[in-house]
């Protein structure tokens, strides 16, 4: 980007709140510590209903067949079918946090916004006292078709850098399966569970457990033509294990008591993990909600709903993703000096900002274009990133702030 001398960017003001959790943003960011409010979660709640026993049920059915009998991530890793590359472009990143990571293969990272990289979590979420899962580490990052018609979860294993796309699907009362739409906004592993913000109100949970080798001569989703399994050209597919929701449906942006889901992240400090509203400008809310350490699930109380444990006003502009540990978050967005430029069509570097919940927050790094989500590996303390930008896609990771 080149600077505009003659643009003077507004000191950031703390944002307005009202205790139903709506968030009015001040009028622009600065580079200065900013107010990072708590607001009320009170009325922030998801349920679940019966489909964990509706779809164990039509799985179990499914599993019948001896060509969906459980295949296992190992089997998917030692099928890896593409190649990852060393890092391979800028990350913006500061020098002196010496980023690591690696790129995908070419053809998913220099042609057309066919499939595009939104979540990323792995083996060191999984596995709370280490990074390695059954002797591979691994991560784990979601794409959503350019139409939000499929979604897909990567599996790379950091050894080689080898990794195999697995898409996402829902079994039907008919017997079969079909594919799952939404943008894949963000995920985390726990234990065996992989839990994906498909949409900005549904979370689905799929369980490793369960994955099926499927034949990949054909574009079909579920029973084709021909009498055989597919998974629009995967040779696997993971089954929906169950799913929760607000409770009407629906969600908004940085209004009322449904906030949007557009990333997720363990927490593994207490046991919870954070979701994060997008906004372009200011206003977007942070919100923990609690996990069941039996399960890895979110922690359904005794009515069955799941309560928000608490929530934030964030004052970061454009914000993508967010992940907090020890009280403390770092969150992707816009820095403060291409703020006036929101909205002309050029992709300058993102900001990683970070701050303790109900205090403040201050710029951190530049980070790459577009960064979306952010995992933290405490028994490593890298702190992982992805992000979407064409043709300068990187998986990333430094160390955690301080750490």
């Amino acid at each position: 980007m080149t600077n505009r001398p003659a643009r003077i960017l507004m000191t950031l003001t703390a944002l307005l709140l009202t205790a139903a959790g709506t968030a009015v943003a001040s009028p622009a960011p600065a580079t200065a510590a900013v107010t990072f409010p708590r607001i009320d979660a009170s009325g922030f709640r998801l349920v679940a209903g019966d489909t964990f026993a509706t779809y164990g049920s039509r799985i179990t059915a499914l599993e019948r067949d001896p060509r969906l009998a459980p295949a296992g991530l190992a089997a998917v890793l030692d099928g890896a079918n593409r190649q990852g590359r060393a890092l391979c472009h800028p990350t913006n990143l500061a020098a002196s946090l010496s980023p690591a990571g690696f790129c995908w293969d070419t053809g998913e990272d220099d042609t057309a916004n066919v499939w595009v990289p939104q979540g990323v979590t792995g083996s060191g979420d999984a596995q709370a006292a280490g990074t390695v899962l059954n002797g591979r580490r691994v991560v784990a990052a979601t794409w959503h078709y350019s139409d939000d018609s499929f979604i897909r979860v990567s599996f790379l294993d950091l050894a080689n850098l080898r990794y195999r796309h697995v898409l996402l699907v829902e079994p039907t009362a008919t017997g079969t399966f079909q594919a799952i739409s939404g943008h894949g906004h963000g995920l985390y592993w726990y234990g065996n569970k992989l839990v994906v913000a498909t949409g900005g109100a549904v979370l689905r949970v799929f369980d490793l457990a369960h994955i099926w080798r499927t034949d990949t001569s054909s574009a079909e989703v579920g029973l084709g033509a021909d009498g055989n399994f597919h998974a629009r050209y995967h040779a696997f597919a993971l089954p929906q294990v169950g799913a929760f929701w607000y409770e009407g449906g629906g969600c908004a942006n940085a209004t009322g008591t449904r906030p949007c889901f557009a990333s997720l992240a363990l927490d593994r400090t207490d046991g919870s993990f954070v979701a994060v509203e997008h906004t372009t400008r200011g206003g977007g809310r942070i919100v923990r909600w609690p996990i069941d350490p039996a399960t890895g699930l979110p922690r359904r109380d005794a009515d069955g709903y799941v309560r928000a444990v608490e929530a934030f006003g964030s004052p970061v502009w454009g914000m993508q993703g967010a992940v907090s540990h020890g009280g403390q978050f770092v969150i992707a967005g816009v820095c403060p000096e291409y703020a006036g430029n929101i909205g002309d069509g050029v992709d300058y570097p993102s900001c990683l900002h970070r701050g303790a919940g109900g205090q403040s927050t201050t710029v951190w790094t530049k980070a790459p274009k577009n960064t979306e989500n952010l995992s933290y590996w405490p028994a490593t303390g890298e702190l992982w990133l992805i992000n979407e930008q064409l043709r300068e896609r990187v998986t990333v990771h430094v160390p955690w702030p301080g750490g």
